[in-house]
């Protein structure tokens, strides 16, 4: 098997090219960065822009894409580039390709759903230019399999945790011993975290299922966790406590916050687009998976935070 592996320097990238190659498969990852150091060779390319880079996905067997900008910083017109246009030259390179496997992100729901939330309740933009991006490359996937033109199957992640993400365990732990992490509202928000090996074994049924073609599936650890129940983990292997602010004074702060972060190039602490990830109403159902990929998440909350635990000691995180 040759798979071709998108963003394969990154976070959830590296992880499926792990995976696939402990698998037997010959694993060529795509990103503008280079990696170091990991067992399947990696060709530095620009896929926002069509290139020779297209010629490793002709005749693959599957092409999971995973590259994407995320995040709070960035303009409107860098996240559909790297998000929206980089997606359509993926698609139309995986033509030649026998699975495409798109990574999207529950975030598409945006802020008002049911809980739990089915895929088939409708996408939302918010404004956020991340959560409006992910939307338009879902469609853009889900129209080329719909047309007949590429073999492709979507996932939406939950929140995905675990050794080597930044968004939901390095960039709270950092946080947390820098004095700025707090909760909004006490414990307000619904949280649907997924250990990372979760992720990449559902992602991966899905890619394999005839039943998963043109489908869309919901990805995560299989329930609604509170804010202060998460990060509250986090907190005790740092033994600290866990602060609130008011949402009004969070809602106040969140702008000039993030203008302060921007100026010096680094990740706000608390923005609106933090807000909007974090205070989700409810979460997502995960049915469709069981019934169609005979899929369940298999690493428990508290077992997936011990092994983070120790990857974050490792690593001198803690």
């Amino acid at each position: 098997m040759r798979a071709v592996v998108t963003g394969s320097s990154g976070f959830l990238g590296a992880a499926f090219a792990h995976a696939l190659t402990e698998q037997g498969a010959e694993v060529i990852g795509l990103d503008v960065a280079p990696a170091t150091g990991v067992p399947w060779v990696t060709h530095v390319a620009d896929l926002s822009v069509p290139g020779g880079w297209r010629r490793y996905l002709d005749g693959a067997d599957l092409v999971v894409h995973t590259a994407a900008r995320v995040g709070e910083i960035g303009t409107r017109r860098q996240f559909r580039t790297q998000n929206a246009d980089l997606t359509r030259n993926v698609v139309e390179a995986s033509a030649a390709a026998g699975r495409l496997l798109h990574l999207s992100s529950i975030v598409v729901h945006g802020r008002d759903f049911p809980d739990p939330c089915p895929e088939e309740h409708p996408v939302q933009p918010t404004g956020n230019p991340y959560t409006d991006t992910k939307i338009e490359s879902e469609h853009t996937v889900l129209l080329a399999a719909a047309s007949g033109r590429v073999r492709a199957t979507v996932i939406r992640p939950g929140d995905v945790y675990g050794p080597g993400s930044r968004m939901w365990t390095v960039r709270a732990v950092q946080m947390m011993k820098a004095g700025l992490f707090a909760l909004v509202d006490g414990d307000r928000g619904v949280l649907s975290p997924v250990y990372v090996d979760d992720l990449v074994s559902g992602g991966l049924a899905a890619a394999a299922s005839e039943d998963g073609l043109g489908e869309v599936f919901h990805i995560t650890g299989g329930e609604g966790v509170s804010p202060r129940v998460f990060f509250g983990h986090y907190a005790q292997m740092l033994g600290t406590r866990l602060r609130s602010v008011p949402p009004r004074l969070a809602r106040v702060a969140a702008p000039l916050v993030a203008g302060a972060s921007r100026a010096i190039g680094k990740p706000p602490p608390l923005s609106a687009r933090t807000l909007e990830y974090v205070t989700h109403p409810g979460t997502y159902a995960i049915e469709k998976a069981e019934r169609l990929l005979g899929w369940r998440p298999a690493v428990s909350l508290d077992d997936a935070m011990a092994r983070t635990e120790a990857w974050l000691r490792t690593e001198g995180y803690l």
